[in-house]
This record gives C-alpha cells, structure tokens and sequence, in this order.
C-alpha cells in the first residue's frame, strides 16, 4: 500500500512539471481580476507615463541632475496628495449625504450649477487637447523611426505619411479600445504599455553604460563616478530660465487625475484606503522611470542633449528604434484611456456599472424616466394602501409593477 501511494505522489509530481502543466500555472499567475490592485496599479501607470517622458533628460540638463531628482521626488509628492485630496472630498460628500464620484459632482457641491458645468467642460477640453497631443506625436515618431532604420525607405511614401498612420492607428486601435464597456476592460493593454516603459528606461541605462568612456569616440559621455565630480553637471547652470522650463515638464509628468475617480468606482471593494495604496504603488513605479530616464538620459549627451529623446544621437542602435516603436504604441494604448475618462465625465460617472462595490443597474436611467417610474411607484403605493390593485378600473397591473418591485425602486430613491 505505501509503495503504491509514493508511485502515485511520484506521477503526480511528474505530472506537476510537464510542460502543460508549468504554462498552465504561468498563466494562472498572470490572470489579472478587474477591479484589483494590480488592475488598477496598471491603469493608473499607463495613464501617467506618457510622451511627457522624451522631454525629461532635456529637463534635466537645464536644472542639474541632483535638482531634477527633487524635483521628480517632489512632483510625485504633490500629485500623490492631489490624489488624496480627491478621496477625501469624496468620502466627505458621502458622509454629508450622496455622493460626489466625479470632478464636476464634486465642483457642484463646492460652487454649485455653474462649477459644475465649467469644471465639466475644463475637463473634457483637457482630455482632448492632451488626445491630439497625443496623436501628433505618433504621427511624427513613426515616420522618424521607419525613416532612420533605413535608409532606403522613401520619405514620400503613403505609408509614412499622417493621414495614413492616423488612420491606422485610429482604425485599428483606439476606436476598439475606446469603445470598451469599462475602463477595466484595458488592464491587459495597460500592462504592454507598461513593458514598454521599462524596455526605454532599460535601454537608456544600458546604452549609457555602453557609450561611457569610449576612447575611440570624442564625444562619448563621462562616466559615472566621473560625471558627479563635475558641478556643472550635478547642480545644472542654475538658471531662474531653466527652472522655469524644468519646472512645468516634472508636473505635468504625473498627469492622472482625470483618471483617479474611474479607476476608485471601478474597483472591486473600493475604499479610500485601497485605492491610496494604488496612488502609491503608481507613482512609485512611474518615479523610479522618470529619474533612470532623466538621469541617465541626461549623463549620455550632458550638453548636447536634445528636447525629444529620439532625436539624441544614439547612433542609429536599432533597440532604441525598437524602443520609439514601444513608447508609440505606449501612447496609442494609453489616448483610450482618456476616451474613457472624457465619457465618465461627460456622463456623470454613469459609465460605470458598479458604484461603491454595489451593482447599479438603474444608475443609467434619464432622470425624466427615473422620475416619471418613481411617480408610478407612489401611486401604486397609494392605491395599494387604498385597497385597490392594479389599474384603477379594470384590474390590471401598471406597467411599472412589471418592470420594477416597489420595494426596489425604493432603494435607490
């Protein structure tokens, strides 16, 4: 009997390692539940590392290195805050009576009508004008990319021209991903986007590395021990017109807040404390990005660096090619998630099917609709509480004692 079971536990563990077996644990592990921390984390990511992340060596070389680092430290600080702030008006309007999921819900019980309608509007423009800046981008880093892995590809071609690129990339990309029923639905894409972030950010720590005391090239950069030895490079030329250029690039590279909201009403037990936790994770993740990229960026061509990191001298190396690739499809996956964060606004936060870990399937109704159902339910009411039932006249039931269980409607009254 006891040779029997340890024959059986010895198939088991053979069975166990099998090639089946072993992909399918793997994929297990890489099943990501919408509405979970991960979930989130990826969303929120994605939506903040954005093309803003080309200009940051630049940044850096009008600051100083050690400057630009507190300056990231503290850009992520005051966007970790803002997120904070966002939570706490919301618990506290939900404490007060109702709740305020939105900016423009939240602009209506500060200032009223008014707010909330303009706050609506600075929301939406915001969303489509970072969209279009989005867009732009990928219509130039195409092409630029295509062009400098080759050298006989014809500038004039129809592939490489904006129309086309737009096209494709509105065709095939942000019309099926923007149409997504819930911003979760994009968690997977979230986490392409994401690889691709840490391939560049790879990438530019490696090649500096590499291109580090090259006595064959003249300009090769300094390496790193070295370049902390100049002040030049630690401190920056310390200029008010420097700061004032570093300055807005390090805030507006954690960009999330139009995000914040949908992702808390989308997850799966949302809480303050949850969703602070994701801030947390996020902005420590897309950190750690922006001070390897600005860093490092920043050390490989000192004064010579360019405003657009593509366009540095890396000596046409095709995985940093690879890498413009990956940063454009970064920013294609990332203009749905302003799609979906425009329409939650637009909408009220109605887009959402769930509200505080609670279905809500009456949460779309029009308020004309939901008015006149409420209306039909008092009079069921009071007829009920008459003695009658159903129609007046002949018996039957309204149409409302069809469609909804007073006891129901009551509940979201």
């Amino acid at each position: 009997m006891r040779a029997f079971s340890d024959e059986k536990e010895r198939s088991t563990s053979l069975n166990t390692k099998s090639p089946s077996a072993v992909w399918e644990r793997v994929t297990s592990t890489m099943k990501i539940p919408p509405g979970s921390i991960r979930s989130s984390v990826f969303t929120l990511v994605t939506s903040t590392v954005g093309s803003g992340v080309l200009s940051l060596p630049f940044a850096t070389s009008q600051s100083g290195a050690i400057p630009a680092i507190l300056l990231i430290i503290g850009a992520a600080s005051t966007a970790y805050f803002s997120i904070w702030m966002l939570l706490k008006c919301s618990e506290l309007s939900a404490e007060q009576g109702g709740t305020a999921c939105t900016y423009q819900q939240l602009a209506g019980k500060c200032g009223g009508l008014k707010f909330l309608k303009f706050t609506k509007w600075v929301l939406v423009i915001n969303l489509f004008g970072t969209t279009v800046a989005y867009m732009v981008v990928i219509a130039t880093i195409v092409p630029a990319a295509i062009e400098a892995m080759s050298s006989s590809v014809d500038p004039n071609a129809w592939y490489l021209q904006r129309w086309f690129i737009l096209l494709f990339v509105v065709a095939f990309i942000e019309m099926p991903l923007g149409l997504m029923k819930e911003m979760n639905a994009l968690r997977y894409t979230s986490i392409i986007a994401i690889f691709w972030s840490l391939y560049l950010t790879t990438i530019t720590i490696v090649e500096y590395f590499e291109m580090c005391g090259d006595a064959s090239d003249d300009n090769s950069p300094k390496c790193f021990s070295e370049s902390f030895q100049d002040e030049r490079i630690v401190w920056g030329p310390t200029t008010f017109a420097g700061f004032a250029q570093t300055v807005p690039i390090m805030i507006f590279a954690y960009t999330c807040q139009p995000n914040v909201l949908p992702v808390y009403l989308e997850m799966s037990r949302p809480s303050p404390g949850r969703m602070l936790r994701v801030g947390r994770i996020s902005i420590t993740i897309c950190t750690c990005i922006y001070v390897a990229i600005s860093l490092f960026g920043y050390l490989t061509f000192t004064d010579n660096v360019e405003g657009d990191y593509l366009l540095n001298d890396y000596k046409h190396h095709r995985e940093v090619l690879a890498g413009g690739f990956g940063l454009v499809l970064s920013v294609a996956l990332c203009i749905p998630l302003f799609v979906h964060a425009g329409r939650f606004n637009i909408m009220g936060g109605q887009s959402s099917s769930k509200s505080n870990g609670v279905d809500a399937p009456y949460s779309q109704i029009p308020e004309p609709m939901e008015s006149a159902i409420f209306d039909e339910v008092d009079s069921m009411n009071q007829d009920q509480m008459n003695g009658h039932s159903g129609n007046h006249e002949n018996g039957t039931n309204t149409w409302a004692q069809y469609v909804f269980n007073p006891e129901v409607v009551q509940q979201f009254r």
